[in-house]
């Protein structure tokens, strides 16, 4: 079904009225995701300079309160109708997804915040600076990991609905009932020059592989790439006192910061930046494909753009793979 952009921001209305709306805003110096009213979202082709990431897994999460002797539980998310996610940061929720909500270590908190919200997907147009989306094979103009994924026709879209809540939610606005249902399109083959890492390297090879203090001399350790990925999930816990009663709060944090690995005794398994970028890499490119069967990158190029020194995941990647067996 072809819809009109104004009709869109009608149904996004619509929503509001049930859900915090959040999309793509103009704030005169990035685009980002943020609340907003219907009129206020872009409806263009622009890419974000953060993902959706932090709507599922926020920056600073107060998880419970403890107070004479009890626990109570903060999170109970109302949802949000999250309209814009691109296919590399649904794609990147997918990793997400699978990582918070599956084994021993699920986190409750993000399945409920998952499980609350509606994601409505927009595909790309066209590749961005930095974008290399086609070499980890994820399409850009499409991914069914959301509620509802719509193809830009310039005028309006072309509507899908990949969800019961996705259909509900179309139902209920009646100028977008009746929409398609699944997925219709296949993801483009992957490129000649794609980045995957042949299985048949270890992890001793991987730390062999290059000179990573070489390779790696120009970051500063700023941990913007971790920021701003889709997929870092990183995180530490605070708990802040008053008046007798404790918060816990879930924090963002990063594996290039020092400290992160800092154990109680002084013991810091990685000292070097070479080793914490080194990490980074295999975490993203080793250790969620091993556990998850998804690659933690998904060539959305936030990272490219983003480095305030120029470094680029794509060259050091490539530097692996030419030395791997």
């Amino acid at each position: 079904m072809a819809i009109s952009k104004d009709v869109m921001r009608g149904f996004l209305a619509h929503l509001s009225a049930g859900r915090t709306l959040i999309g793509p805003v103009d704030t005169g110096k990035v685009i980002e995701y943020r609340k907003a009213s219907p009129n206020e979202i872009l409806m263009d082709d622009r890419v974000s300079y953060k993902s959706i990431k932090e709507f599922y897994f926020p920056q600073v999460e107060r998880m419970f309160t403890f107070s004479e002797g009890e626990v109570q539980d903060h999170d109970n998310p109302a949802g949000c109708a999250i309209f814009g996610g691109k296919p590399c940061d649904l794609e990147a929720l997918r990793v997400m997804k699978a990582v918070f909500t599956t084994g021993k270590f699920a986190d409750p908190f993000f399945e409920r915040r998952f499980d609350a919200n509606l994601l409505i997907g927009v595909g790309c147009i066209a590749k961005k600076p930095g974008c290399f989306c086609d070499q980890v094979e994820v399409d850009m103009a499409f991914s069914d990991f959301c509620d509802i994924m719509l193809e830009d026709s310039g005028e309006g879209y072309n509507v899908e609905y990949l969800s019961e809540k996705g259909r509900q939610a179309l139902n209920e606005y009646p100028p977008t009932k009746d929409v398609a249902c699944g997925n219709t399109r296949k993801a483009d083959p992957p490129q000649a020059d794609a980045l995957a890492l042949s299985p048949a390297i270890t992890e001793a090879g991987f730390f062999e592989a290059i000179d990573w203090a070489k390779s790696t001399e120009t970051c500063q350790g700023c941990g913007l790439c971790s920021f701003i990925c889709p997929t870092c999930h990183c995180f530490d816990f605070r708990d802040s006192s008053e008046n007798g009663t404790v918060h816990r709060y879930k924090c963002w944090d990063s594996c290039i910061y020092p400290k992160f690995t800092l154990h109680a005794s002084g013991h810091n398994p990685r000292e070097s930046r070479a080793a914490r970028y080194r990490q980074r890499l295999l975490h993203k490119y080793r250790y969620v494909p091993d556990n998850f069967g998804l690659t933690a990158c998904t060539g959305c190029g936030r990272c490219v753009r983003g480095c305030p020194v120029g470094m680029d995941i794509r060259q050091v990647v490539k530097q692996v793979m030419e030395v791997q067996p």
